[in-house]
């Protein structure tokens, strides 16, 4: 082999991994402004498709179609991504739960305002199940991110939750030896469960949803009822004088 040979081999360049960033979706000049918008659906996508864990930032920059640099301008990381969407996600949330329990209908019965909050938890994330699956179904949770209206995360949940537990306890309609931020995070548990379950095994043999979300309040409100609270407890104190008990 000659020295020119030698040199050529000495001079070829290093190989490297090549991403293909897709043109289909690259914004015209002062566009940008639209950017934030598309790399959360884009990242949204693939979040679904692949799960959070798997997703890079070069996969979501690609399929925008912009570098990685590029998209840096915009969010700083995977996880500012799936904050972004959960802020979206919770927002909406809250809206929906103002719309069930308006603040301004201060006659109506806390227990029923508790029962239309519980219900308009279960069928929101229901009816939006790709939602619920980026912040809630997987490994690192970062479900409710620091947000100045806290009634756009699970924060702004609870304290409705506990704020009408507490009128309901003042009536002397459910359990006033209870907590109302224990009976909250109580409440929250048993109405997430069943939506989880519902959408991690479809397959199963599910009543219609209407029914399954009243059949999972009423429990829940069972639960916390007073009534019942004085029926166990009566059913503990000694029997009356002159009854008699057959073996």
């Amino acid at each position: 082999m000659g020295r020119g040979a030698e040199m050529k081999n000495v001079m070829q360049p290093l190989t490297r991994k090549e991403y293909v960033i897709s043109l289909d979706h690259r914004k015209a000049r002062g566009a940008g402004c639209e950017r934030p918008a598309e790399i959360l659906k884009a990242a949204r996508q693939l979040f679904l498709e692949q799960g959070a864990e798997n997703v890079t930032t070069r996969q979501i920059a690609a399929r925008v179609g912009i570098s990685q640099t590029a998209l840096y301008v915009y969010f700083s990381s995977k996880e500012e991504m799936l904050d972004a969407l959960a802020v979206e996600a919770w927002r909406a949330l809250a809206a929906a739960l103002a719309a069930a329990d308006p603040d301004e209908a201060e006659g109506l019965d806390p227990v029923d305002r508790l029962r239309a909050i519980l219900s308009a938890y279960m069928r929101f994330w229901l009816r939006r199940p790709d939602d619920y699956r980026i912040i809630f179904m997987r490994k690192s949770l970062r479900a409710c991110p620091s947000d100045d209206n806290r009634f756009a995360t699970r924060d702004g949940l609870l304290e409705r939750l506990a704020k009408r537990f507490e009128a309901a306890a003042a009536a002397r309609l459910v359990r006033d030896n209870w907590r109302p931020d224990a009976a909250a995070l109580a409440m929250w548990a048993a109405v997430s469960g069943p939506v989880a379950l519902r959408l991690a095994f479809p397959d199963l043999h599910w009543p219609p949803e209407d029914e399954h979300v009243q059949a999972t309040i009423d429990m829940i409100i069972q639960g916390c009822d007073n009534r019942s609270q004085k029926a166990a407890a009566k059913g503990l104190e000694p029997a009356a004088e002159g009854v008699a008990f057959i073996d």
